[in-house]
C-alpha cells in the first residue's frame, strides 16, 4: 500500500496570541530554541501539531501543476497562503543530495516547516486495509503511520544557529481529521486521494519558526533516513 512520505522525495511553554507574532530576537535566550515557538505551546490558539494538520490539508488541496510541494524552486511556494502562519513545503526528493529552493514570506508571519510526514488516508483500494474488529480507525492509522520509513537523524539551522535536539519536534495527530486531495494528485502523489473528504492521520516532525526581521535569512535542515540516504533541503528566504 502506497503511501505518501513526504520528504520524498520528516522547557515547554505557552505563548499568548498578543505576543505570537513576535519577530526572533536575542529577547527569548532563555529558551531552549528562541527561534521557534515551544512544542507544547499553542500559537495562534492552535497546537503545533494541528498546524501542521492543516499544512498537509493545504499541501493535499492542490493541483499538480503548482503544487509548492511538488515545485523544484520556490516559485510557488506562496499559492493559498492564508491566516498568521506561512507553510513551508518540503522540496520533493528522496535521493541523497542538495537541494534549494527560494521564497519571499511577508512580515509577521510565523513559519511552519514542514520537516517530513506521512499522511495516511483513508479508505485505500486495498480492502484488507482498515481497522481490525475493536480498533479504532485513528489507532489503525496511527500504527499503520509508523511502518513507514522515517527520520533517523535531523540538523536544522537557521542563519547558521541550529536547533537543538531537533528530532524532538515530533508530532501525530491527536484525532482523525479530514483532507480533500486534489483529483491530479492521485496518480502520483497518494494513490488514496478519492478526490471527496476522506479522513487521515498525520505523523512527522514540524518546526514553527517566530517571526523573521526583515530582510534575507537561510533554513538548512539535513536529514538521514532509515536506509541511511542524507539530503539537504536549503531555503533562501527573503521577509519583506
Amino acid at each position: 500500500m502506497y503511501k505518501t512520505l513526504c520528504s520524498l522525495l520528516i522547557a515547554c511553554g505557552t505563548i499568548a496570541a498578543a505576543n505570537a507574532s513576535e519577530p526572533f530576537s536575542a529577547d527569548f535566550g532563555h529558551e531552549r530554541n528562541p527561534m521557534l515557538y515551544p512544542k507544547e505551546s499553542r500559537p495562534f490558539d492552535k497546537s503545533i501539531d494541528g498546524w501542521g494538520d492543516r499544512s498537509v490539508q493545504w499541501i493535499y488541496a492542490q493541483p499538480l501543476d503548482n503544487n509548492p510541494f511538488l515545485d523544484p524552486t520556490g516559485a510557488n511556494c506562496s499559492v493559498d497562503q492564508h491566516g498568521p502562519v506561512w507553510f513551508l513545503a518540503p522540496i520533493a526528493s528522496s535521493m541523497a543530495g542538495s537541494f534549494t529552493r527560494a521564497c519571499t514570506i511577508p512580515r509577521d508571519k510565523a513559519i511552519l516547516l514542514m520537516i517530513q510526514f506521512v499522511s495516511d488516508t483513508y479508505p485505500c483500494p486495498d480492502p484488507n486495509f482498515g481497522p481490525k474488529p475493536g480498533q479504532s480507525l485513528y489507532d489503525f492509522l496511527v500504527a499503520d503511520s509508523k511502518t513507514y520509513l522515517m527520520t533517523a537523524s535531523l540538523d536544522v539551522t537557521l542563519d547558521g544557529r541550529p536547533v537543538r535536539d531537533a528530532l524532538d519536534y515530533h508530532y501525530i495527530s491527536e484525532n482523525v481529521f479530514s483532507l480533500k486531495g486534489d483529483p491530479s494528485l492521485q496518480p502520483t502523489f497518494d494513490t488514496c486521494i478519492t478526490s471527496n473528504w476522506q479522513p487521515v492521520v498525520a505523523n512527522g516532525w514540524y518546526m514553527m519558526f517566530r517571526p523573521l526581521s526583515p530582510g534575507m535569512h537561510t533554513i538548512v535542515r539535513t536529514t538521514t533516513s532509515a536506509m541511511g540516504v542524507t539530503n539537504t533541503f536549503t531555503y533562501y528566504l527573503t521577509i519583506q
